[in-house]
Formats: C-alpha cells, sequence, structure tokens
C-alpha cells in the first residue's frame, strides 16, 4: 500500500478521496485488505481439508464485516472508483479463481460484496492487471504447492 499510496500522489487524479476523514477511512480498509489476503494464501496453501475450512470462516468473516459497512456501490465510495478498491481487487479475483477450484461460498449471502466483486472484475484495468493465463498459472502453481486445494486443481 504504500506504494500504491506514492503512486496516487504523483500520478493525476488521484484515486483517494480528497476529504481527510474519507481518506484516512479508505485507507484503514485498505489495509484491512491485507488481512483478508493472508486468508486467502491460507486458503490456497493449506495442507488440509480442516485449515481450509477455517481460513475460509476467517475470510467470511472480515467479508462480512465488509458486507456491513458497504454502501451503495458500486466502488468502496459510491460509484467513483478510489485506491481502496484498487486494493480488493486483486482479492475478489483470487476469490473467484478460488471458488472455481473449490466452491467454498464465500460472497454467498452477501449481496453487496458480489456486487463490488463483480463491479471489480468487469473493469479493463482490473481484467488486464494479470497476464491473460493468470487463471492457469495459479492452478499450476497451487498443483505444485502439494497442498489440499491443489490436488484439487490439477482436476479442473
Amino acid at each position: 500500500m504504500v506504494i500504491c499510496e506514492y503512486l496516487d500522489e504523483i500520478t493525476p487524479p488521484p484515486l483517494h478521496p480528497p476529504e481527510p476523514l474519507r481518506k484516512a477511512l479508505n485507507r484503514a480498509w485498505a489495509e484491512f485488505s491485507s488481512e483478508l489476503f493472508v486468508d486467502l494464501y491460507r486458503i490456497s496453501l493449506a495442507e488440509k481439508r480442516e485449515e481450509l475450512e477455517e481460513s475460509g470462516k476467517s475470510a467470511r468473516e472480515k467479508l462480512e464485516r465488509l458486507e456491513e459497512r458497504f454502501g451503495d456501490g458500486p466502488f468502496f465510495n459510491g460509484p467513483r472508483f478510489a485506491l481502496v478498491d484498487a486494493a480488493f481487487a486483486p482479492a475478489f479475483m483470487r476469490i473467484a479463481l478460488l471458488e472455481e477450484i473449490r466452491p467454498m461460498g464465500l460472497l454467498d449471502g452477501l449481496p453487496r460484496m458480489r456486487r463490488w466483486s463483480d463491479a471489480l472484475l468487469e473493469r479493463e484495468s482490473v481484467r488486464s492487471s494479470v497476464v491473460p493465463e493468470f487463471p492457469g498459472l495459479l492452478r499450476d502453481y497451487l498443483a505444485a504447492s502439494g497442498s489440499y486445494l491443489g490436488g484439487m486443481a490439477t482436476k479442473g
């Protein structure tokens, strides 16, 4: 996030909102995205089903917290894409890919998170943030990891 914020400050237009309080809240939630990434990493590399499910539960709890805070969208602050959206976009991309390998229902019953995910994943800037072969590369990485999910990645 430090690098993202630096780039945001030197590259117009800024993606952080101009209001100090909203900017601070955005920064806090962007930092919160790091915690979600830890859960997604643990899901990816869990050696046992129980570990995967525990990490999935933790990720789900974070998404539920976001669901409670999230407004009408489609983005975190409403209609304008912000740096906090950029912080969460890779997480939603990985959730979508992991759900293809093993459905966990991380976004089930969370309509605001589903809409936010959809809005982010529809953006060209998000889609082009990874190479086109990224889904296959992720499957290969998981398969080579020897993780519980990796065993499922080779089947899909």
